[in-house]
């Protein structure tokens, strides 16, 4: 009798445990990753880049992606952390570009994209956790893409890539 009823609460003790076990790793916050592959045609994310006036220079369109980090502590020019990147280009040609972004994204935490004007007002944000932007913009005009990390917290690494299409 005394088995039976040590082997029924050792039973007990080892399903509570291996449930709350199990409960706790469900409420962790899990980083998303997709996967990035590399393509022929790219540019790369080169600090300092974090201001309009640092804007790396890219050329947009079909084929052309852009692979950057943010996250990372950055001595140099005192940036500290680094959550935004800016690049600069110029309109091929007029029409509708779209701008997709993929990479990491936490619970509380995302990747934003906006264009802004040769001044650097902000002509369009895409919403929150959207990861396409659409535009019209003119041909020979200079715009400024910025990729932006949103409720980022310090030790949240973004890797990511940005694709451009003009239609």
């Amino acid at each position: 009798m005394k088995k039976a009823i040590f082997s029924t609460l050792g039973l007990a003790l080892l399903l509570s445990t291996s449930t709350a076990v199990a409960s706790a790793q469900e409420t962790a916050p899990t980083l998303q990753k997709e996967p990035i592959q590399l393509l022929s045609s790219w540019y790369t994310d080169v600090e300092p880049n974090n201001w309009f006036d640092q804007a790396t220079g890219i050329t947009v369109g079909d084929g052309i992606d852009i692979y950057g980090t943010f996250g990372k502590f950055i001595s140099e020019g005192n940036i500290g952390y680094d959550f935004a990147d800016y690049y600069k280009f110029t309109a091929p040609r007029s029409g509708f570009y779209e701008f997709n972004i993929q990479g990491n994204i936490y619970p509380k935490s995302w990747m934003m994209l906006s264009v802004a004007d040769s001044n650097g007002r902000i002509k369009r944000s895409a919403a929150d956790r959207q990861y396409r932007l659409g535009i019209n913009l003119e041909a020979g005009q200079n715009y400024y893409l910025l990729v932006e990390a949103t409720n980022a917290e310090i030790g949240q690494l973004f890797d990511y890539r940005v694709t451009s299409t003009i239609k």
